[in-house]
């Protein structure tokens, strides 16, 4: 009897290893991961030096995991028994609090802050010397989700304060904060949600002393995408509910020209043909398409409390979906990312003439500035 089960075992087995290696061959390759939000690996080529250097290898084994069969439901065991069996707090670095998904990030990298601060004096001693300069810290979901419901975070207060010593009489500070809870964001995503951030604007009008009158959210017309499944979704391999995507139009966003510097080409603000692009990896790309080195909003509809008021925003993919509500007192918004330019070539595309300075980074970007190209 026991050698029987012996030799059931070792069919079984066979069978598997097997029956995976022929689903391997067999079943087609995607080229990218919609729940992880990236390419999956390409089959490596092969050369001797590789070979020897043993990066081959390395590749070969990253290919072969990226697509061996049925990987996202071996993704998807694997997190529930490590979250419902394990009852470990975490998985991927993702954790689930409040009904919300985020990420761990800590501790504070004041080496990184430094950079930031540094950053922020260049490029106003180098391009605007003579500008009003404004900065603002979006609060990633750490900032509210963290401490309460005891998961290691980085020391928000510090990060504040060393912001405000190093740019001190060099930008004026906006507190943002605290016009926004945990629930203006996405459950699934690191984002806000744009319908949820009229607060934010209205925080950003007052102290650029941009409008008298309230911003109002409702006076926009909003449009609803179904089934957003966020990133930090795909990254935590979990069943989670998926969000809904809400965006404001108006006749300004309607009528508005965005003219995308890398393409050369002009575009709407909110680019809803992507979500039928198969390569487009994100639905929060339909906010002016995602991230971009610069991008130029022209206000074609006017509206603004002075003629010509431009806005130079230095940003990251929160400010996306930011930009076409400031629209209500630009007439011109230039969005700046340094993650994907260099700041020793921005002069080459931004005219900084007669226009206010802001720089509006997440949490995460103040903390890790490394990430911004000088």
């Amino acid at each position: 009897m026991g050698y029987s089960m012996k030799r059931v075992t070792l069919f079984l087995l066979t069978v598997i290893v097997l029956g995976s290696a022929a689903a391997f061959v067999v079943c087609p390759k995607q080229e990218y991961s919609a729940s992880e939000r990236r390419r999956l690996a390409g089959m490596p080529g092969f050369s001797a030096d590789s070979l020897l250097d043993g990066s081959y290898m390395g590749a070969l084994e990253t290919y072969l995991l990226d697509h061996f069969p049925m990987r996202e439901a071996y993704r998807g065991m694997k997190a529930d028994y490590a979250v419902n069996v394990l009852r470990q707090k975490e998985n991927n670095g993702i954790y689930i609090a409040q009904g919300h998904a985020s990420k761990l990030e800590y501790p504070l990298n004041e080496t990184g802050v430094e950079r930031a601060v540094q950053l922020v004096r260049s490029l106003k001693e180098t391009h605007f010397p003579n500008n009003r300069v404004f900065y603002t810290v979006i609060p990633d979901k750490n900032y509210f989700l963290a401490e309460p419901n005891g998961y290691p975070h980085m020391d928000y207060g510090k990060l504040f304060a060393l912001l405000s010593k190093g740019l001190d009489g060099e930008a004026q500070y906006i507190d943002i904060a605290s016009a926004l809870t945990v629930d203006d964001y996405y459950r699934t995503d690191a984002h806000w949600r744009q319908e949820c951030i009229g607060g934010v604007v209205q925080c950003l009008f007052d102290k650029m002393g941009c409008a008298e009158t309230a911003f109002r959210p409702d006076a926009y017309t909003q449009h609803k995408i179904a089934d957003f499944n966020g990133v930090y979704r795909g990254q935590a391999a979990l069943p989670l509910p998926a969000d809904e995507i809400v965006y404001l139009t108006n006749e300004t966003t309607e009528n508005a020209q965005v003219y995308d510097v890398e393409s050369n080409s002009m575009k709407k603000v909110y680019q809803t043909q992507l979500l039928s692009d198969e390569k487009s990896l994100d639905a929060y790309d339909i906010y002016l398409g995602g991230a971009r080195a610069v991008l130029v909003i022209d206000n074609v509809s006017g509206g603004s409390m002075e003629d010509d008021r431009r806005l130079i925003m230095f940003r990251d993919s929160f400010g996306s979906s930011l930009a076409p509500l400031l629209l209500e007192q630009y007439d011109e918004v230039v969005l700046v990312d340094l993650r994907y330019i260099s700041a020793s070539l921005i002069d080459r595309y931004v005219d900084f003439g007669n226009a206010d300075i802001l720089f509006a980074y997440n949490t995460l970007i103040w903390n890790n500035a490394s990430i911004l190209k000088k």
